[in-house]
């Protein structure tokens, strides 16, 4: 869990921009705060910043995003943070937010579950899928019983994995990066899929394939797992079944279910924004279908919309650059570039450390 350092304020000042939602576009939109001069404080409904990336996939490994050739997902949050530190946003942890008001003088008054209300001159959502739950498998009854000993819908740690007989279900680019990231600690992999292709990254997929090729794991396109079997409440084999009627038991200690998550809007879906497909839709400044409130991230639509991690962080820019005709109406908005902000913020830090070196030069000469 990240270490979190508020700054010594009440989390009720009024402040420039509310973000709703501590994943990496949350984290990144606080940083371009930072950036630009305004003063911001992120609400995440969760214990930890991070989103997804913290709470499902801690371990891993994303290869997309600019300037990391790879990197475990709670690496790429905490580097985030430590981006967005240095300008002390103001965190507001494990509250949900149910309801935003835009009052006559053009400011947000935003409310959380736990009844709090906070101020600010805009707003930017971020909040990615909203909430998720991990889809499931119908066939298989319920099963909670077995989660997080035997079935799993997330790795959170690898450790769960090492040693045992692992079969994955689904052909997503989730299923395909533990396939591979698992295959070198489990006792087995066993990779099956309902369709007759894979749907995830090609490089990954051509991974899958050179390993089944190789022995290393078993492939079983076309095909679903049907039931399982359990002792002693632990899973122990599992029946699966061909698009062709044939079926087969397999050995196996963990059930890995990745075929993708649930989302649900949550409050969200009833805040009167225009929708689309569960998201809300923005222009191209990132603006939502209401003034001064934006979104950034997968809860963001526009046509040709990407959703992956980089298009989020680029969004979050834009959104925070375009808010500020919104939070300081009539001024004129300057360019800045990071380079020249950073030297001269470094320079000011070393002035600051001189002067409080030679104020303290008396009083040590002194003693």
């Amino acid at each position: 869990m990240l270490d979190i350092h508020n700054p010594a304020t009440d989390h009720h000042d009024m402040r420039d921009l509310t973000i709703i939602g501590g994943g990496p576009t949350g984290i990144f939109a606080a940083f371009q705060c930072g950036m630009n001069n305004i003063s911001c404080r992120i609400i995440e409904s969760m214990s930890q910043l991070g989103g997804q990336l913290a709470a499902l996939y801690p371990e891993k490994h994303i290869y997309d995003v600019a300037g990391f050739p790879e990197v475990p997902a709670i690496d790429l949050v905490e580097s985030l943070w430590a981006q967005a530190e240095r300008y002390n946003p103001d965190v507001v942890l494990n509250e949900a937010v149910t309801k935003y008001t835009k009052l006559d003088d053009g400011t947000f008054e935003t409310r959380t579950h736990t009844g709090n209300v906070y101020r600010s001159r805009a707003v930017l959502i971020a909040a990615g899928l909203g909430a998720f739950e991990p889809r499931k498998l119908p066939q298989l009854g319920n099963i909670d019983h077995l989660t997080g000993s035997s079935v799993y819908y997330a790795v959170k740690s690898v450790e769960d994995f090492k040693g045992k007989r692992v079969v994955i279900v689904g052909g997503g680019d989730s299923a395909l990066d533990w396939t591979v990231g698992l295959m070198k600690n489990a006792a087995s992999v066993t990779l099956v899929h309902r369709g007759h292709e894979f749907q995830g990254h090609g490089k990954t997929a051509h991974e899958v394939e050179q390993a089944r090729a190789n022995g290393t794991i078993d492939v079983h396109l076309e095909t679903e797992v049907v039931s399982i079997e359990e002792s002693n409440g632990a899973l122990t084999h599992m029946h699966l079944r061909s698009s062709d009627g044939s079926e087969w038991m397999v050995e196996a200690d963990r059930l890995l279910i990745l075929i993708g998550f649930k989302s649900n809007l949550g409050p969200l879906a009833g805040w009167d924004l225009e929708l689309y497909e569960n998201a809300l839709v923005v222009d191209t400044h990132m603006k939502t279908s209401v003034d001064g409130l934006y979104a950034a991230g997968d809860i963001a639509y526009y046509p040709g919309k990407l959703k992956i991690i980089q298009t989020g962080l680029s969004e979050a820019t834009m959104a925070v650059r375009h808010s500020l005709s919104y939070i300081k109406p009539g001024e004129k908005i300057r360019n800045v570039f990071s380079s020249v902000k950073m030297a001269k913020e470094k320079k000011a830090a070393e002035a600051n450390k001189a002067a409080e070196g030679a104020s303290k030069a008396p009083e040590n000469k002194a003693k």
